[in-house]
């Protein structure tokens, strides 16, 4: 099937409605191809970053905290909103500086994944940071409690396949790393 036989073209679509970190539209739309029509959700969202920081020993830096959606404490890494007009390893290392108090210089980005293209229209960089060290405190947003933790790079694989990290992103950006020291 060609490309032309999967598109839709949206006919209409509603104001957003803003809920502070995105916003969410309603959206009809015709199928080029046939005459199903439907109304679709979007949700409008910044891009967002997520940051393997590594230190000089080789431990990764991870984030603990608490996550409203599933109601867990998760372990993840740091990174969060690209704020307008910062690119992707821009916006890592100020998300790495205010969710952990680490720095570092050696940034290059890893890849660019979609979060779920089924209804968001944001993309996500993987950035690595290569010699992080502890520069200073953590610059927490108001509603942010995080605390931070090191783990080798050698365990991150267990940490995946039993279940103690599980945030898809996360994954991802492993899957990426994988991929980056294969090359180097």
């Amino acid at each position: 099937m060609g490309d032309d036989q999967l598109r839709w073209h949206i006919t209409s679509r509603t104001p957003p409605i803003d809920f502070r970190i995105f916003s969410a539209y309603q959206q009809r739309a015709t199928h080029e191809g046939s005459s199903r029509e439907g109304n679709f959700t979007v949700i409008d969202s910044p891009d967002w970053v997520n940051v393997i920081a590594l230190t000089p020993d080789e431990e990764v830096i991870f984030v603990r905290q608490y996550r409203h959606g599933t109601g867990q404490i998760t372990l993840e890494l740091p990174g969060g909103m690209v704020d307008p007009g910062e690119d992707f390893k821009h916006a890592g290392l100020r998300e790495l500086k205010e969710e952990t108090g680490y720095s570092g210089h050696e940034t290059c980005l890893l890849g660019v994944v979609d979060p779920n293209p089924a209804f968001m229209n944001n993309q996500c960089g993987l950035i690595l940071v290569q010699n992080a060290r502890k520069t200073g405190p953590q610059e927490l947003d108001c509603n942010e409690v995080i605390e931070v933790v090191s783990y080798p790079l050698s365990q991150v694989r267990a940490l995946i396949s039993t279940g103690q990290v599980t945030h898809s992103l996360v994954v991802s950006a492993f899957y990426f790393l994988e991929g980056h020291l294969a090359q180097t």
